[in-house]
């Protein structure tokens, strides 16, 4: 005997709103409205698949547009690359001749200033006398002048000269004969007093450093005279330069004597004209130099308190003091 079956859970059920019954007329109207709903339903669904497509075929139209457009700009797009890169480089190039011009401009700069600074010395080789032994002799003439003054006329000579106004202050500098000053000194011209008894002073200037009166050749700024206490009191003889060297020759003379070259054992004062004594040992000038100079090849040297002192071996008399410095 079968056992009676459970009865199943009773679902929970909802109410729908119940539908207003139609009445005849609505019900006649709703089977007239019928028919006409559908084709305009369908017109509708046709007319908005006929906009998407157009829509879509837009949107198409625009992309192959614009794939044409890149592929037209493309070549253009390139040679604006071309032009843009050509510009680069031709500023590049500007930029890189306006460096060179710049550079070779201040180096036409610095060569000029170089030169500026060698005019003098050019001046100084150009200005000199080419007949050397021609100035030798002037310069002899002009010490043997002096040295017949009688002291009346050595004292005339000193007060000719202004002390007070041609005087150089703190002068660091070598003022003794043969020595080239710096351009900067002032130099002042020989008073007419002195040139009307003693004219060989006429073509230079001086300045006073101390009581010494420097007579200095203005074409070249070397110290031709100097006349010191001495020479008015009828002493010792004053310094006449007796040879000449360009700055060139000189560095040349400095260079081939070694700094370590044994230094006489002096016991006079080195000045120009001096004479040497007799046992004094004088020493001949590298070959190589007296190729470089050779008028040096009658002239001997000897190293003194730090300083080259060139000897003329026929009277032994100093010819030219060069400092090592």
């Amino acid at each position: 005997m079968n056992a009676p079956r459970a009865a199943a859970p009773e679902r929970p059920r909802f109410d729908r709103p119940a539908r207003a019954p139609e009445g005849p007329r609505g019900a006649e109207r709703r089977r007239q409205a019928e028919p006409q709903a559908r084709p305009r339903a369908a017109e509708r669904d046709r007319a908005v698949r006929q906009q998407r497509t157009e829509q879509r075929r837009n949107v198409e139209r625009r992309r192959n547009a614009e794939k044409a457009t890149q592929r037209e700009r493309s070549p253009a797009a390139e040679r604006s690359e071309q032009l843009r890169n050509t510009e680069r480089l031709r500023n590049d190039e500007r930029a890189r001749a306006a460096e060179r011009e710049r550079v070779t401009r201040e180096g036409k700069r610095a060569e000029e200033r170089r030169r500026e600074a060698q005019q003098p010395r050019e001046r100084e080789a150009t200005d000199r006398p080419k007949d050397v032994g021609r100035v030798a002799e002037r310069r002899n003439e002009m010490r043997l002048a002096r040295e017949r003054l009688e002291p009346n006329e050595r004292q005339k000579l000193r007060q000719a000269f202004d002390f007070r106004r041609a005087r150089v202050a703190n002068a660091r500098f070598s003022h003794r004969a043969g020595h080239r000053i710096p351009r900067n000194v002032r130099l002042f011209a020989i008073p007419a007093g002195v040139i009307s008894f003693f004219p060989y002073y006429r073509d230079y200037r001086y300045f006073i450093v101390e009581d010494e009166i420097c007579i200095v050749d203005p074409r070249t700024y070397e110290i031709v005279d100097v006349i010191d206490q001495d020479f008015y009191r009828g002493g010792s003889k004053q310094e006449v330069a007796g040879l000449s060297l360009t700055n060139d020759q000189i560095a040349l003379v400095r260079d081939s004597i070694p700094r370590d070259f044994p230094q006489a054992d002096l016991r006079l004062r080195v000045a120009l004209g001096a004479e040497l004594p007799r046992d004094m040992e004088l020493y001949e000038f590298p070959g190589l130099l007296l190729d470089r100079i050779p008028k040096l090849r009658d002239h001997r040297f000897l190293v003194a308190e730090d300083q080259i002192v060139v000897v003329d071996p026929r009277d032994r008399s100093i010819a030219l003091i060069i400092d090592r410095v």
